[in-house]
Protein backbone atom coordinates (compact mmCIF):
# COMPACT_ATOMS: atom_id res chain seq x y z
CA UNK A 1 0.00 0.00 0.00
CA UNK A 2 1.46 3.24 -0.59
CA UNK A 3 0.12 6.84 0.70
CA UNK A 4 0.98 10.21 0.27
CA UNK A 5 2.06 12.18 3.79
CA UNK A 6 2.95 15.50 3.68
CA UNK A 7 6.49 16.45 4.51
CA UNK A 8 8.73 19.67 5.04
CA UNK A 9 7.62 22.75 2.92
CA UNK A 10 8.32 22.01 -0.84
CA UNK A 11 7.33 18.61 -1.04
CA UNK A 12 5.56 15.52 -0.02
CA UNK A 13 6.89 12.09 0.37
CA UNK A 14 5.79 8.66 -0.57
CA UNK A 15 5.48 5.94 1.99
CA UNK A 16 5.30 2.39 1.03
CA UNK A 17 3.49 0.14 4.13
CA UNK A 18 4.45 -3.51 4.33
CA UNK A 19 1.47 -5.52 4.00
CA UNK A 20 -0.09 -7.71 7.10
CA UNK A 21 2.73 -9.18 9.72
CA UNK A 22 3.01 -12.95 7.31
CA UNK A 23 4.63 -10.71 4.73
CA UNK A 24 8.44 -11.62 4.11
CA UNK A 25 9.18 -7.53 3.93
CA UNK A 26 11.14 -6.25 7.31
CA UNK A 27 8.05 -4.37 9.62
CA UNK A 28 8.50 -0.15 9.16
CA UNK A 29 7.94 1.82 6.19
CA UNK A 30 10.11 3.37 3.33
CA UNK A 31 9.90 6.57 2.72
CA UNK A 32 10.74 7.85 -1.39
CA UNK A 33 10.02 11.46 -1.53
CA UNK A 34 8.35 12.60 -4.95
CA UNK A 35 11.17 14.44 -5.90
CA UNK A 36 13.43 11.62 -5.88
CA UNK A 37 10.51 9.77 -8.37
CA UNK A 38 10.30 12.39 -10.43
CA UNK A 39 14.27 12.79 -10.92
CA UNK A 40 13.95 8.83 -11.91
CA UNK A 41 11.36 9.43 -14.04
CA UNK A 42 13.18 12.53 -16.02
CA UNK A 43 16.42 10.78 -16.43
CA UNK A 44 14.68 7.23 -17.83
CA UNK A 45 12.24 9.36 -20.10
CA UNK A 46 15.52 10.97 -21.54
CA UNK A 47 17.40 8.55 -22.26
CA UNK A 48 14.77 6.29 -23.59
CA UNK A 49 13.84 9.14 -25.77
CA UNK A 50 17.58 10.13 -26.50
CA UNK A 51 17.63 13.97 -25.55
CA UNK A 52 19.32 15.65 -22.91
CA UNK A 53 17.78 14.92 -19.46
CA UNK A 54 17.40 19.41 -18.59
CA UNK A 55 14.76 19.19 -21.30
CA UNK A 56 12.82 16.88 -19.91
CA UNK A 57 9.48 17.41 -17.57
CA UNK A 58 7.61 15.35 -15.77
CA UNK A 59 4.17 15.23 -13.37
CA UNK A 60 3.73 12.30 -11.28
CA UNK A 61 0.13 11.13 -10.00
CA UNK A 62 0.16 8.78 -7.20
CA UNK A 63 -2.31 6.38 -6.44
CA UNK A 64 -2.73 3.73 -3.74
CA UNK A 65 -0.13 1.04 -5.59
CA UNK A 66 -0.54 2.96 -9.29
CA UNK A 67 0.99 6.32 -10.67
CA UNK A 68 0.28 8.12 -13.99
CA UNK A 69 3.36 9.96 -15.74
CA UNK A 70 2.82 13.09 -17.75
CA UNK A 71 6.43 13.80 -19.88
CA UNK A 72 6.76 16.86 -21.86
CA UNK A 73 10.01 16.51 -23.85
CA UNK A 74 11.35 17.57 -26.90
CA UNK A 75 11.77 14.50 -29.74
CA UNK A 76 14.71 13.74 -31.29
CA UNK A 77 14.39 13.95 -35.60
CA UNK A 78 16.88 13.65 -38.05
CA UNK A 79 18.61 16.78 -39.61
CA UNK A 80 16.39 17.59 -42.63
CA UNK A 81 19.38 18.23 -44.99
CA UNK A 82 20.07 14.93 -44.53
CA UNK A 83 17.94 13.09 -47.29
CA UNK A 84 18.86 9.56 -46.40
CA UNK A 85 18.11 9.87 -42.19
CA UNK A 86 15.11 11.57 -43.16
CA UNK A 87 14.33 8.60 -45.40
CA UNK A 88 15.38 5.88 -42.73
CA UNK A 89 13.64 7.74 -39.65
CA UNK A 90 10.95 6.12 -37.87
CA UNK A 91 7.58 8.36 -38.15
CA UNK A 92 7.59 10.55 -35.16
CA UNK A 93 4.22 9.11 -33.78
CA UNK A 94 5.43 5.57 -34.29
CA UNK A 95 8.98 6.45 -32.05
CA UNK A 96 6.92 7.93 -29.76
CA UNK A 97 4.27 5.23 -29.08
CA UNK A 98 7.62 2.87 -28.87
CA UNK A 99 9.50 5.32 -26.10
CA UNK A 100 5.94 5.61 -24.34
CA UNK A 101 5.57 1.58 -23.92
CA UNK A 102 9.33 1.55 -22.84
CA UNK A 103 9.14 4.38 -20.15
CA UNK A 104 5.90 2.49 -18.18
CA UNK A 105 7.72 -0.80 -18.57
CA UNK A 106 11.28 0.57 -17.05
CA UNK A 107 9.34 2.51 -14.37
CA UNK A 108 7.26 0.33 -13.26
CA UNK A 109 10.80 -1.77 -12.47
CA UNK A 110 12.02 1.23 -10.98
CA UNK A 111 9.16 2.32 -8.87
CA UNK A 112 8.12 -1.68 -7.81
CA UNK A 113 4.66 0.11 -8.63
CA UNK A 114 2.21 -0.50 -11.75
CA UNK A 115 2.41 2.75 -14.20
CA UNK A 116 -1.19 2.92 -14.96
CA UNK A 117 -0.66 5.63 -17.70
CA UNK A 118 1.89 7.59 -19.37
CA UNK A 119 1.47 10.21 -21.05
CA UNK A 120 3.90 11.88 -23.82
CA UNK A 121 3.48 15.44 -24.95
CA UNK A 122 6.27 16.37 -27.93
CA UNK A 123 6.97 20.17 -27.03
CA UNK A 124 8.99 20.40 -29.65
CA UNK A 125 11.57 18.79 -32.13
CA UNK A 126 15.51 18.28 -31.44
CA UNK A 127 18.12 17.70 -34.14
CA UNK A 128 21.63 16.61 -34.12
CA UNK A 129 24.22 19.44 -33.85
CA UNK A 130 26.23 20.21 -37.13
CA UNK A 131 29.86 19.69 -36.17
CA UNK A 132 32.12 22.28 -37.31
CA UNK A 133 35.30 21.20 -38.81
CA UNK A 134 38.16 23.95 -38.80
Amino acid sequence: MTTVTSAAPGGSRTTAVAPGPRATTPAGRVNIADRVLQKTAERAAAEIIGVDAKSVHVEIVSARDTAAVRVTTPFPVPRLDDTEAVRAATPVLEAARVAQGELKSRLARLFGREISRVDLTISGASAPQRKRVL
